[in-house]
């Protein structure tokens, strides 16, 4: 005789608003963390099986000694207002469960809260279980548990900002003040208290994954100068590098690797169950983990399908075969997709202001004329033609921008001060698809050495070499190499390039109005002005090892040695692509003399290439 099915709902009532209560809500890594069940381990399929549930995953723990293993659906969401999911169990006391919490908004600002769980108990060993382990314990605890969220949702705070009891390695605690003192030597007091207090109390989780950008941000403090810190902070022994490859649909650290060489191009997605090439730029990411003899902190997987392990996908919706779904969205502003695994087709929406406030949108392939736009607080319609369902995932285009990528990081002075080691794989090439490069040369030169001559001559190199240094690291970029008297560096974003160029062009015209940057040597010999040539270029290149460091190789880079080549001195050539950067554009206008012209470049066909010759209108001060 087959067991009734046993059916809870839950009630609660808390202060906090849907939007506020769901990246807490919906993160059921953390939740079954928090109601103390085990880490969960992903079971991968066997040669050949095909028994297994579509878009599933299975899984499997231990509670209590007892092995308990099942299909896992995968989820389906709409945020800020409800979550589910089901599981076919295969061990275990238990046959099946579906889980189901919705968000209602109330008048006043408050949210009410309703999960409802379903248990098809499969025999009377598992309706006790079920009745003792859901019925009993679920209730108590789940209320402790969103309380508590509720609690950190009032105050704007993250699950993040929790704090652990300190569980230091032996010796650790030592460790971390002595490398703490070394630190204060280097960076900011305030910042290295801040960081030695994370690393010490931090929950588990979030310490396991220290992402420099995200810290700086709830800290209040400069992005860069965080960054630099845990930089120094792993020289210190406090910290230690992890690259996280990030996989492009989910959006999750799909592997993680402590040296830069044992990255590789192509890379696999398990759980998304694709292929993709990693380039620097936003597949690659740097975050921190503590040096293990400090504290050992792991991050286990609680849950492996919950909303905010992919928080840039919105709604996720089973749509069943010939069917439509509607989604009543609250969108922010922006380009969307709608996803369907194993399908070439994907549409994409734009979210506007003053849009209709329906859209429809079918998932069989056909091609729309232009891109259609809904309302922020509309409606999507999915049709589904196929004759079986599909799960679809609406998902934001926008990346967020709170990753250290190696794109940035490779590009920043300190790091290839601190980690000229840290290179790729001799044999390995990784795009990026926009760097920006600036190449300098002396003007001249050759006359300098036969007017002052060879020793004051080389004395002056050498400090223009160290003003370019200083400049370059001020603005956040890095000097990649040095040729002869030219320079090759490489910044990030357009607008720090030209700052940095412009700032050393003054100082090595004009040494008397300009003093020389904080710790460059003054030489023995007189500083006599130098003309420094100058060019910046930026777009897609291709980041190898070559002589044991970092280089940038591809068209960008020849377009940027060539662009220099033409520069007169006493301004900087720019590409069309970096003047119309929008942050250079609003600096030129506000600072510069610019003169567009067309040049032939020599190995390019000798076809016109548009450039700006820029000057500063005020050359007695930098901007």
């Amino acid at each position: 005789m087959a067991s009734p099915e046993l059916h809870y709902r839950w009630t609660w009532e808390l202060a906090a608003p849907p939007a506020a209560l769901w990246p807490l809500v919906s993160d059921t890594d953390r939740f079954n963390r928090d109601c103390g069940l085990p880490p969960v381990e992903i079971v991968p399929p066997a040669p050949g099986e095909t028994t297994r549930l579509t878009n599933s995953r299975r899984l499997r723990l231990r509670i209590a000694g007892v092995p308990v293993e099942w299909d896992e659906r995968a989820f389906s969401w709409l945020a800020p207002r409800r979550f589910g999911v089901e599981r076919v169990y295969r061990r275990g006391p238990i046959a099946r469960m579906r889980v189901q919490c919705e968000l209602e908004p109330r008048p006043d600002g408050g949210t009410t809260l309703t999960y409802d769980v379903s248990v098809d108990a499969g025999s009377l060993f598992g309706q006790i279980s079920a009745s003792l382990v859901v019925g009993q314990f679920s209730q108590a605890a789940f209320g402790r548990i969103f309380r508590r969220y509720d609690e950190f949702a009032q105050r704007g705070l993250t699950l993040a900002a929790r704090h652990a009891k300190p569980r230091l390695a032996r010796g650790g605690a030592a460790r971390l003040t002595a490398g703490s003192a070394l630190l204060a030597r280097i960076c900011a007091a305030p910042l290295v208290h801040r960081l030695t207090d994370y690393i010490r109390s931090a929950e588990a989780a979030s310490a396991a994954r220290i992402r420099p950008y995200a810290l700086a941000d709830n800290w209040g403090a400069d992005r860069r100068r965080t960054l630099e810190l845990c930089l120094h902070a792993t020289r210190a022994g406090l910290l230690d590098l992890s690259w996280d490859v990030i996989c492009p649909h989910c959006r999750g650290a799909r592997r993680r690797e402590h040296d830069l060489s044992h990255i590789e191009r192509r890379a696999h997605c398990e759980s998304c169950q694709v292929d993709f090439e990693a380039n620097f730029d936003r597949f690659i990411e740097l975050t921190f983990v503590p040096n293990p003899a400090i504290r050992v902190a792991s991050r286990p997987d609680y849950c492996v399908g919950g909303p905010q392990l992919t928080p840039h996908i919105l709604a996720q919706e089973w749509v069943p075969a010939g069917a439509t779904s509607h989604l009543p969205v609250s969108l922010t502003p922006g380009r969307y997709r709608a996803r369907s695994r194993g399908s070439s087709y994907q549409p994409t929406f734009r979210v506007e202001t003053g849009a209709p406030a329906v859209l429809d949108l079918a998932l069989d392939g056909h091609d729309l004329a232009d891109e259609p736009a809904v309302a922020p607080e509309g409606e999507l319609r999915l049709f589904n033609a196929d004759p079986v369902a599909r799960l679809v995932a609406v998902e934001h285009l926008a990346w967020t921008n709170d990753a250290a990528t190696a794109s940035e990081v490779t590009a920043l002075q300190t790091f290839r001060d601190l980690f000229s080691r840290e290179v790729l794989r001799a044999d390995e090439q990784i795009s990026v698809s926009s760097i920006t490069l600036v190449f300098t040369d002396l003007k001249d030169s050759t006359q300098l050495y036969s007017t002052i001559g060879d020793a004051p001559a080389f004395g002056r190199v050498l400090t223009h070499f160290e003003v370019l240094r200083a400049m370059v690291r001020e603005e956040g970029g890095a000097v990649v190499k040095t040729m002869g008297d030219a320079v090759m560096a490489v910044f990030p974003r357009p607008l720090p390039a030209l700052r940095a160029t412009l700032a050393a062009q003054q100082r090595l015209a004009r040494p008397d109005a300009f003093p020389l940057p904080e710790g460059v040597p003054v030489p023995r010999f007189a500083l006599q002005p130098l003309a420094l040539k100058a060019a910046i270029h930026t777009g897609p290149c291709l980041v190898l090892t070559q002589n044991d460091r970092l280089d940038y190789f591809g068209t960008t880079v020849n377009i940027g040695a060539r662009l220099c080549s033409i520069c007169q001195g006493a301004e900087i050539v720019i590409s069309e692509a970096v003047e119309t950067d929008a942050e250079v554009a609003r600096f030129l206008r506000e600072h510069a003399a610019v003169a567009r012209t067309e040049v032939p470049l020599r190995s390019f066909g000798d076809r016109p290439f548009s450039i700006a010759r820029v000057q500063l209108r005020n050359a007695e001060s930098t901007p």
